[in-house]
């Protein structure tokens, strides 16, 4: 996700600006602020390596990704085991809407359902989401953190009972 999630989306994280998982959240904003200052995401394809962390245990995995703004995102994860994840579909709406949402710069749909946070140090960029109380995923979502230079080079989401995943992006632009 070259250019995405910010929610997902979203979707988290490493290089330049260091903040950990709560680091981000000491700087709150808004959609009109973050809009303004974010670049404009690409269609892009890249590779990504995973990094699930489930109390002791670290799950790594990786292959390719697709994202292709105003649609949404497909992981084809090669290893460990090959699968393929569309974040297009209604099957996975909740976290197609945020992808979606970021790529066109509607951070009023993100303001509604998330609490913002946006910090940037000279040319790297970290947002923070964190569901508002009583909102679709405030039950399976604690936070999402996306950080970048021109594209989106981390994706960390911390869930309420999966613990947290740390998906890296290598892009190249199409």
């Amino acid at each position: 996700m070259r250019k995405f999630l910010l929610t997902v989306l979203f979707i988290s994280f490493t290089f330049g600006v260091v903040f950990g998982a709560e680091g981000i959240f000491n700087y709150p904003s808004n959609a009109k602020e973050i809009s303004s200052k974010m670049p404009k995401l690409r269609d892009v394809s890249c590779k990504f390596t995973q990094e699930k962390h489930i109390g002791s245990a670290i799950l790594k995995s990786g292959g390719n990704f697709k994202f292709v703004r105003g649609k949404g995102a497909i992981f084809e994860t090669l290893y460990p085991i090959k699968s393929t994840v569309s974040y297009n579909s209604s099957q996975n709406k909740q976290m197609n809407d945020v992808i979606v949402a970021i790529s066109n710069k509607n951070y009023s749909y993100l303001d509604r359902n998330f609490d913002l946070y946006y910090v940037r140090e000279n040319n790297y960029w970290t947002v923070g989401l964190k569901p508002k109380h009583g909102s679709a995923v405030s039950s399976q979502l604690n936070y999402i953190i996306v950080k970048g230079e021109t594209d989106i080079s981390n994706i960390k989401i911390g869930t309420v009972k999966n613990g947290i995943t740390d998906i890296f992006f290598k892009c190249e632009a199409n």
